[in-house]
């Protein structure tokens, strides 16, 4: 997607605080998130989590795990569908990351590039990754 695209979805379809969390990578408050289609974030319904932007499957709801955190967590996402990088922020204010345990990877829309959470390596098995994601920045999509 160009970002003249995301740009424009975003503009036309989230709320300031979605745009923030997706274009900004604001983060929601823990036990408060609700997906951009009024899916709470301990939503435990079968279907799939998409990009708020890109409408991309991302996350299958058989991966969804009740990590405690209260942010949406699974511990895998759809492959293909996430690009892990070193958060940008964290590489930019290295003291800050420190004292946070270190640089977090950040969790992105392959398509549309737009913030979605952060990876930890303390999940379950069998990947022991926890995907902390913002709800805000996803829609959810009920099983037929």
């Amino acid at each position: 997607m160009s970002k003249e695209e995301v740009l424009r979805i975003a503009e036309e379809k989230l709320t300031p605080f979605q745009r923030a969390i997706s274009l900004s990578a604001a983060t929601e408050r823990s036990f408060t998130g609700m997906t951009t289609n009024g899916y709470a974030h301990d939503n435990k319904k079968k279907g799939t989590w998409a990009g708020a932007i890109s409408g991309a499957p991302l996350f299958d709801s058989s991966t969804k795990y009740e990590s405690g955190t209260g942010w949406p967590s699974f511990y895998a996402a759809i492959p293909g569908a996430v690009v892990e990088r070193p958060d940008p922020e964290d590489l930019a204010d290295r003291r800050r990351a420190m004292a946070m345990g270190g640089v977090r990877t950040e969790v992105i829309d392959a398509k549309s590039g737009a913030h979605l959470g952060h990876v930890f390596p303390d999940g379950p098995a069998p990947t022991y990754k926890r995907y902390c994601m913002n709800a805000g920045a996803m829609t959810f999509v009920p099983a037929r």
